[in-house]
């Protein structure tokens, strides 16, 4: 066995275990004490009279909000870890660079199979699958085929392919146009609508966005293989997806904020992750590459600090691209201890770079000679 060992939890072990008369006031009932992000006049819980930040436990707190919040996040706090003058750009410069169609946040399978996991009510309300020429073999797909189909009804064969497609439905509405066929799958979902979504205007159909056939169904794949394994589909039970909390660290005085994807009633969370490989080699390295131990103790260090004791933290990784199926990890103890530590280095360092202002290269000052 390589980089991982195996792990056996199922879910009548672990409510066994909750169940256990000795365990359960252990337990932070942390679902008590949590609210809504908002009350039920649309107001927000999440912030006082003067706009501040209120510390506590969100539901339903939607991503983009949860992103623009004034506190500092895992993500942020491994950017200024690997590089400061990178979170100075980013967060505090105030300079923004134009993203390329490339750089831009795009609806890729691993997106869309993440919230598809977590919350599948929402999911079906806000997108809808489009057409994909597989989907109608049968259908009139090329400039050619419509032309032909023209002549055989004596029509004109002038004009564009959409205006061509256009005059062969008109004269027969049962014709089978994919193009036709992609509209009518559009406007079946409702009215059609315009929105802003991550900065671009977007086309929506009775308020959902279309998303690409085949991303669509690598994102149903990646579900169905979480589903097949029964360990991580028990796992991601008893709990809510989405939780936020928001907390100030007594240490630096710094307001932190969280948002696990999994938490369950008996304290132990799962941060969902859709990955090239879910082989334990390839997924070390990339835990390495990505600081996902400092990620879990940053997300433990501030559940600690509304009382959540986070007994077990488990990433539950999904692979879809070249094979589908699922493994779930945990990270070793000893390697979670210097991630605190590192963390805890970290906030100090943060803090002492906004006092002073300074958000240099760790590397300022010195000359690197390189072979």
């Amino acid at each position: 066995m390589s980089a991982a060992k195996q792990l056996s939890y199922g879910l009548d072990e672990i409510q066994e275990a909750i169940s256990n008369e000795e365990l359960a006031p252990k337990l932070s009932n942390w679902v008590e004490k949590a609210i809504e992000a908002f009350d039920a006049n649309g107001e927000p819980n999440y912030v006082d009279s003067k706009g501040e930040l209120i510390e506590g436990i969100y539901i339903n707190m939607p991503n983009d909000l949860y992103h623009s919040l004034p506190a500092l996040s895992s993500s942020q706090l491994k950017e200024f870890k690997e590089s400061p003058p990178h979170y100075y750009r980013k967060y505090l410069s105030g300079i923004e660079v134009k993203r390329t169609l490339q750089t831009q946040r795009t609806l890729d399978a691993g997106t869309l199979g993440h919230e598809l996991i977590l919350e599948p009510e929402d999911f079906y309300n806000k997108y809808f699958r489009e057409l994909l020429p597989i989907d109608e073999p049968d259908a009139l797909h090329t400039e050619a085929q419509i032309k032909a189909e023209l002549e055989k009804h004596n029509l004109k064969t002038t004009g564009t392919k959409a205006v061509k497609a256009e005059r062969l439905v008109k004269h027969d509405p049962n014709a089978r146009v994919f193009e036709h066929l992609l509209r009518l799958n559009r406007e079946k979902e409702g009215a059609q609508s315009t929105a802003v979504i991550e900065g671009e205007e977007k086309t929506l159909y009775g308020g959902k966005l279309g998303v690409d056939g085949q991303v669509w169904d690598s994102a149903i794949r990646i579900v169905k293989s979480l589903k097949n394994e029964p360990q991580a589909d028990a796992y991601i039970n008893y709990g809510l997806p989405e939780v936020a909390i928001i907390s100030r660290c007594p240490r630096s005085g710094l307001l932190l904020k969280v948002k696990f994807d999994w938490l369950r009633f008996d304290d132990e969370a799962a941060d969902v992750k859709t990955t090239r490989s879910a082989n334990p080699d390839d997924f070390s390295r990339q835990m390495r590459s990505l600081k996902y131990d400092l990620q879990q103790a940053f997300y433990t260090y501030v559940a600690s600090l509304v009382g959540i004791n986070i007994r077990r933290f488990l990433f539950v990784t999904v692979e879809y691209a070249s094979a589908d199926y699922c493994q779930l990890f945990k990270i070793k103890d000893t390697r979670l201890a210097k991630a605190f530590a590192e963390m805890h280095l970290a906030k100090d360092e943060f803090v002492e770079c906004k006092r002073s202002g300074k958000w240099l290269s760790r590397y300022s000052g010195s000359v690197i000679e390189l072979d």
